[in-house]
């Protein structure tokens, strides 16, 4: 800077100055004790930068490429005062700076801090032999890709019909006979449907609309149908039979004198020809009785001509005695002359005695026309004139007109015939209707049951053709896709057709299961179908055996239990429908596939087929001798899974030796893999069948021994993972070349993955739980002897390739890198290659202890390998000797990286291949000692040349002007570490890096600490209070607020010592006596009996007003007289000296010639009890050997806490005059802080009197 500018900005100073105060401008300060940084400035501000001439320390090579901004802990100061404006003797103070961060803890997250995927040719130096060995995991997904999308190309497409996988067929087609004859008699069912309308419009169809929907499902020709119209026609109307069921009555009128009733029915059908009353003239509103009911209403008789009397006129029930609720559930039938004008008649009488109307009833067999039914109704009369007249409790008439198709059951409440009776009281009817053909028995309707199936087969098919497009799908009114039920006039027709053959709900059951087994046995229909007509036929069945009949009942009143041809029947049903799922189940792969919902769902429908047969009564009752259904589908998958899996094993590859059998595990365990999804589920909540473990089992042994088969050739062959070929060049020269063999390890690779594969699977239940098969999990026993093999050219190949690395090392060039170089990628690469290979094939889950031991025992030789070249090439350069002077520190940075990367990559085994040997952890943990030993000597040269700027600047920041702040005063101390330790973290590993770090804050300390050692004598409160703040700054500058070294290590060993000498330092010389006083308490509780030095024993306690201490005897004292005896003494003294000013030392006598003195002698001392109280009070007893010609020998020292004795301590034992036995000592240490701060206070005298004294008592070395 000019001095015209100087002056300048000093004439524009004064001028503010004195304007502010009216003060004249000769008081203003000279510019002289301006700073230079405050003068280049243009606005004179008064600066606390560094004083003009204090040195700067020049930071080491590589700093200049980092920020050269001045890094400061300014902020750590106390802030200025503030001050008044023109004030001339504080000089203005810029506002205090922000806190740095500091630079070398910054760390970008992003960086790789290694280039892996340098190459530096090493791997072709022995054929890829590890990355061959690496590849093993992708060419396995690979596999498993593939097959996966196989899996998925086969779901898109739609399963393969049953035929094309040979599922047999069995035709369901009726010959051209039978069918035109079903097709006749479905038009004449037609024809003569009986029934009214179902009041809820169900079988409703039109008779126009059925026969067209027949000639569609048949498929007959113009003229077939035309043939069959007009012989059904012409055929005679079957008769209309009623079916009546009394259930039971309620709340009837008592007739007897106990309260109750003997009700009884009588029941007929009141035909159209006959009249309604016989003097319906006399009385009109006279109810229909049976006792005049079928006289003529001109009087006259019928004719004996009209033959026997049918029985349909008149029925009784039996009599249930003693109630007004009776229960009958009797069926009757009655045969229809005229079903819109026939009306079903029902009185309830109460029976009174032996002879009654209920007996005449019962001979009405044997009455021969109406003659004969005038003279028993005469009979009836007369025995109402004798007074034993049953009484009349009331009547139903029902027009059988109003009876729909499906039948009716309900309660009806009784009428009185005439409106002079009184009646009361309801009936429960059930009613129905059927037809019967000329020539057939009421209970004969097998041959009907038969026709059903077969009609129910033909429409069944119809619909199923339609739903997939068939012939007549264009014509169907049915919805194109079928869901399982019939369209309307096919219900309409099989309804009409079971009616007319009087068929029971069981019967219809049971006929459309079987024709339904019978299209499924040609085709398979849809189980959900077959699951819905399974579920109908057990609950058919169920309320079939729930409802006791009378003998005569009819099969239409509910259902009864099957004969023996349906049971025969059904049973042949059941045995069919089996069979065929158990088939499918053993196609299961084929023909549902995982990937395809529908198929998946059909699945279903047919194991809840299954499960619902292995529940069914009715199943049960026709297959008494049936095995049981679960195990027949654990048998069929055992099966159907030998067959595939022999499928496979049969498509011929040209593929090597191994490469056959490592795509086959593959698909198997994509096979299994996906079946644990997806069929695992679906048999274990169905049918309770542990699918995976039937499967995994059976695969198990057929793999197990391909496995074994190829292992052992293998073994046979002498593989060993690496094989040399000759390969001759154009020239015809041979050329060896290395090439490694990994079809075993693959093999071993897939079986353990398949083995993988059964641990998901829980077990779900207890009767089965899941284990996975012993022979697959025990393979790796059967590839020992290969694995052995494989593990020791692997060491060897290891060793190998680092050599290589080492030769063929070069730096790794890179922006965000730290300093690396090719070999040490290539050794981690190599360490990598051979626990990923490891780990492959599965050989740590199988808990091979030995194989593990092998393997650990290779890589930490690789590590220790790579360590020992790297050293030696160190040693032979001498770089541990001139401490590494010959080397950059990027050179040096280097070195650390690659020992610390192949330490990082050796770590990855451990707690990973040990398990719970102890011997492997140590084996382990030991290389990594070793490694961290070499990095850690490696790496020392950095702290080492970091030595003398350091020294240089702790100096300057201990010799700093007083006026100058510490936080000031370290700022080139800061900056030059935060350039120097910038530089190794952008260079270092983290781990490595704060390995630096940690001893560059150990060589601070020890500057630091010879600093403090080296000066401040004349004023050693200033100077070493500097220190003691600077190193409390240091200490956060190393830690940087958490990114640095942990505050445990920065409070480290070191740092107490250094701490505490500055601590010495401050402290005046009596407080270090008293210091070291308590250091020597310390060391005599610390010291044990017997001591080396030998024991005084002496009895010490304070009585009235002055301390008393007896000194008894000693033993064992050293030999210290050429004699090897001595001639002891022992010196008493009272410290420290500021309590006990005027207590002078006292001797005992000299005990001439013993080892084992006995003085017996007391001494007392005037000292004061609160003197003897203070924890610092001490009875020094020191042991000599009198020598006359030379000066005495110093024996042992002992010391006593006053504060403890008797008389002193209200605590003290109990028995105040047992005397105490004091272990001997000596000095040991000469280098004590203590002694060394004291010894260097020249000027004290008190301070080098007590150094000297205290160098006698040191023990000879």
């Amino acid at each position: 800077m000019s001095f015209l500018t100087s002056l300048g900005q000093y004439v524009a100073g004064v001028a503010d100055s004195v304007a502010g105060l009216a003060l004249s401008p000769r008081r203003a300060p000279p510019s002289r004790h301006r700073s230079a940084e405050e003068t280049a400035q243009p606005p004179p501000q008064p600066s606390t930068a560094t004083m003009r001439g204090f040195p700067r320390v020049v930071p080491t090579e590589g700093a200049s490429a980092l920020s050269s901004r001045r890094r400061t802990l300014d902020c750590l100061a106390p802030a200025a005062p503030v001050r008044r404006g023109g004030s001339l003797r504080v000089p203005r103070q810029p506002p205090p700076p922000e806190k740095p961060t500091m630079a070398f803890c910054k760390r970008r997250l992003s960086w790789p801090e290694v280039d892996s995927s340098v190459n530096s040719g090493v791997k072709e130096t022995d054929g890829s032999y590890f990355e061959a060995f690496t590849a093993l995991s992708w060419r396995q997904e690979n596999r498993r890709l593939a097959a996966l999308r196989l899996a998925e190309a086969r779901a898109e497409r739609p399963p393969p019909a049953p035929h094309e996988l040979g599922l047999p067929s069995v035709s369901a087609q009726l010959s051209h006979k039978e069918h035109e004859h079903l097709y006749t008699e479905v038009l004449y069912c037609i024809e003569n449907a009986v029934g009214a309308p179902a009041p809820d419009g169900q079988f409703a169809a039109y008779k126009e609309d059925m026969v067209e929907y027949a000639r569609r499902a048949f498929r007959v020709a113009p003229e077939v149908h035309a043939r069959a119209i007009m012989a059904a026609g012409s055929e005679r109307p079957p008769t209309v039979v009623l079916g009546c069921t009394v259930i039971e009555a309620d709340g009837l009128e008592a007739k007897d004198a106990n309260g109750f009733s003997d009700p009884y029915c009588m029941l007929g059908i009141q035909p159209a020809s006959l009249p309604a009353s016989p003097r319906a003239s006399e009385d009109e509103g006279r109810k229909h009785g049976f006792r005049l009911s079928f006289k003529r209403r001109d009087g006259r008789q019928q004719r004996d001509s009209l033959g026997r009397l049918p029985a349909r006129y008149i029925r009784a029930t039996s009599v249930r005695p003693h109630t007004l609720s009776p229960k009958w559930n009797e069926s009757f039938k009655f045969d229809i002359d005229d079903i819109s004008s026939d009306v079903l008649h029902l009185d309830i009488w109460d029976h009174d005695d032996e002879s009654s109307v209920l007996d005449a009833v019962s001979r009405l067999n044997e009455v021969r026309g109406v003659r004969g039914l005038g003279r028993f109704f005469k009979q009836v009369c007369q025995s109402a004139r004798q007074g034993s007249q049953d009484d009349f409790l009331g009547c139903v008439n029902i027009p059988l007109r109003e009876i729909p198709s499906t039948g009716v059951e309900a309660w009806y409440k009784l009428e009185a015939r005439s409106q002079r009776s009184s009646v009361q009281g309801r009936i429960r009817l059930r009613l129905w209707l059927s037809a019967r053909e000329a020539g057939r028995h009421d209970d004969d309707n097998w041959q009907q049951v038969r026709q059903h199936e077969r009609l129910f087969g033909v429409l069944l098919a119809n619909e199923v053709d339609s739903a997939s497009g068939g012939p007549s799908g264009a014509e169907s009114e049915c919805p194109a896709m079928w869901e399982g039920e019939l369209c309307g006039a096919a219900q309409t027709l099989l309804h009409q057709h079971a009616v007319q053959s009087d068929m029971s709900t069981l019967q219809a059951a049971i006929a459309r299961f079987a024709a339904a087994c019978r299209l499924n046995s040609d085709a398979p229909l849809d189980p959900k179908y077959m699951y819905k007509l399974l579920t109908e036929l057990e609950r058919t069945w169920c309320a079939s055996e729930g409802m006791p009949l009378r003998a005569e009942a009819c099969p239409g009143a509910g259902g009864s239990c099957a004969s023996r041809d349906e049971e025969r029947w059904l049973a042949d049903c059941f045995g069919e429908f089996v069979e065929r799922a158990l088939h499918q189940l053993r196609l299961h792969r084929d023909l549902y596939p995982v990937l395809h919902h529908q198929s998946l769902n059909k699945l279903e429908f047919l194991l809840r087929c299954l499960s619902q047969l292995s529940q069914m009564k009715a199943f049960w009752r026709c297959c008494p001798f049936n095995k049981e259904i679960r195990s027949e589908i654990v048998g069929s998958l055992r099966k159907g899974t030998s067959e595939w899996y022999e499928a496979l094993c049969a498509q011929d590859t040209e593929s090597e030796r191994g490469e056959d059998l490592v795509n086959l595990i593959t698909l198997v365990q994509i096979d299994l893999q996906q079946g644990l999804t997806y069929y695992h589920p679906l048999f274990e909540t169905t049918n309770n069948v542990p699918y995976f473990n039937v499967v995994f089992t059976q695969i198990d042994k057929m793999l197990s021994e391909d496995v074994r088969q190829c292992v052992e050739l293998w073994v046979n062959e002498g593989w060993c993972g690496v094989a040399e070929e000759e390969i001759y060049d154009e020239q015809g020269n041979g050329v060896c070349v290395v090439s490694a063999k990994t079809l075993p390890f693959e093999v071993l690779a897939a079986v353990r993955e398949l083995c993988a594969a059964a641990a998901p699977a829980p077990p779900t239940h207890p009767s089965h739980p899941h284990d996975a098969p012993a022979q697959l999990l025990d393979a790796y026993l059967w590839f020992e002897p290969l694995i052995d093999r494989w593990l020791a050219v692997t060491k060897t190949m290891a060793l190998q390739r680092v050599r290589a690395a080492v030769e063929l090392d070069r730096l790794v060039e890179g922006e965000h890198i730290v300093k690396h170089s090719t070999s040490s990628v290539d050794t981690a690469a190599c360490l990598y290659y051979m626990r990923l290979v490891w780990r492959g094939i599965g050989s740590v889950e199988e808990g091979t202890v030995g194989g593990s031991m092998r393997l650990l025992e290779a890589a930490c030789a690789t590590a220790l390998h790579y360590a020992d070249l790297v050293h030696g090439a160190l040693a032979d350069q001498g770089y541990y000797d001139n401490h590494g002077q010959n080397k950059t520190t990027e050179e040096i940075c280097t070195i650390v990286n690659n020992l610390e990367y192949v330490r990082r990559s050796l770590a990855e085994y451990d707690d990973e291949h040990m398990a719970n040997d102890e011997s492997a952890r140590q084996l382990v943990r030991g290389a990594l000692g070793t490694l961290d030993a070499r990095a850690a000597r490696a790496a020392a040269p950095l702290a080492t040349r970091a030595r003398p700027p350091l020294r240089k600047a702790v100096f300057h920041l201990a010799w700093s002007p007083d006026t100058l702040p510490t936080p000031q005063a370290i700022t080139p101390l800061l900056e030059f570490l935060d350039q120097h330790l910038s530089s190794l973290n952008t260079w270092l590993l983290p781990r490595a890096f704060i390995r630096a770090l940690a001893g560059c804050w150990s060589a601070v300390l020890k500057e630091v600490s010879s600093q403090a050692d080296a000066g401040g004598a004349e004023r050693p409160r200033v100077y070493h209070s500097r220190l003691r703040e600077a190193l409390d700054l240091l200490a956060e500058f190393f830690h940087a607020e958490g990114k640095g070294l942990p505050m445990s290590e920065v409070h480290n060993a070191d740092w107490g010592r250094v701490e505490q000498r500055m601590q010495y330092h401050q402290a005046p010389t009596d407080e270090l006596l008293e210091l070291w006083l308590a250091d020597r308490l310390l060391e005599q509780i610390r010291t044990p009996l017997p001591s080396p030095y030998g024991s005084i024993l002496v009895r010490v306690y304070f009585n009235h007003d002055s301390l008393s201490v007896e000194v008894l005897s000693a033993r064992d004292v050293i030999p210290l007289d050429p004699n090897g005896l001595s001639d002891p003494f022992v010196v008493l003294e009272l410290v420290p000296k500021r309590l006990f000013p005027k207590a002078h030392e006292q001797t005992t006598n000299v005990q001439k010639k013993t080892l084992n003195p006995i003085w017996d002698e007391c001494f007392e001392f005037a000292v004061s009890l609160d003197s003897c109280r203070s924890p610092k009070a001490a009875l020094a007893l020191s042991v000599w050997d009198r020598d006359v010609l030379t000066a005495d020998d110093f024996a042992g020292e002992a010391y006593v806490s006053l504060s403890r004795i008797p008389g002193v301590n209200s605590n003290a034992p109990p028995d105040p005059l047992r005397p105490i036995e004091l272990p001997l000592m000596q000095l040991h240490d000469r280098n004590h802080p203590i002694l060394q701060i004291l010894e260097s206070r020249t000027t004290d005298k008190v301070a080098i009197d007590f150094v000297k004294k205290q160098k006698l008592r040191f023990a000879e070395q």
